[in-house]
């Protein structure tokens, strides 16, 4: 008889794969030779559910946002009425910051944003879903709106300063967590974090 092969579970060995790939040789080494020799599968089999090079980098980029909903959504403490905004706001930011190996090969996956070569049509999307992410952790700081369409226009001009401002705060210390691991730790990121945020939530309470 043939052999049935469970196709969920051969993206799930795919997507491993693909993270252990980034991981250990960042997303200039992704190929169909080079995943399909970590998945221990042959390129044909592998080209079943990915033609090209550009197909598996934008998989990855679908699963590291996959990964974070999904980190936001088992994080109860961001869900809990009664903690601290600032808590809870720090709970959504750190989810997107290199903090443990996983969201470190996340992060690196990100890095193939930066090649002229790789055309991802949902790219201009990715940033401004998370722009839309930012300005709900700012908005939130009042206590969190609904997530929005991220093409929405914003019309409140310290809305959308703070919010450029918390996404370049939080790129730069996810750039530190990867490069000066040693100086900047999981745990210092977080302190200067959950500074900036209590700034943030202090321009708030002075806006006239």
């Amino acid at each position: 008889m043939p052999k049935i092969v469970d196709h969920e579970e051969r993206r799930r060995a795919l997507a491993e794969a693909l993270w252990r790939v980034i991981a250990d040789h960042g997303p200039r080494a992704v190929s169909i030779r080079s995943v399909a020799a970590e998945a221990g599968l042959s390129t044909g089999a592998l080209r079943h559910y990915f033609q090209t090079r550009e197909e598996l980098l934008a998989f990855a980029l679908d699963l590291s946002e996959e990964r974070v909903v999904q980190r936001m959504e088992e994080h109860g403490r961001i869900f809990d009425p009664e903690a601290p905004m600032i808590d809870r706001a720090l709970g959504f930011a750190e989810q997107m910051m290199p903090l443990d190996q996983i969201r470190r090969a996340e992060y690196r996956a990100w890095e193939v944003t930066g090649d002229p070569d790789f055309l991802d049509p949902k790219l201009e999307h990715r940033w401004r879903r998370q722009r839309a992410f930012y300005r709900r952790l700012v908005g939130g700081l009042g206590g969190f709106p609904p997530l929005e369409d991220p093409f929405r226009h914003h019309p409140d001009p310290w809305l959308e300063t703070w919010s450029e401002y918390l996404h370049t705060f939080v790129d730069g210390l996810s750039s530190q967590l990867m490069v000066n691991p040693e100086q900047t730790t999981p745990e210092v990121a977080r302190t200067r974090l959950r500074g900036f945020l209590a700034h943030i939530e202090s321009t708030r309470s002075h806006r006239t």
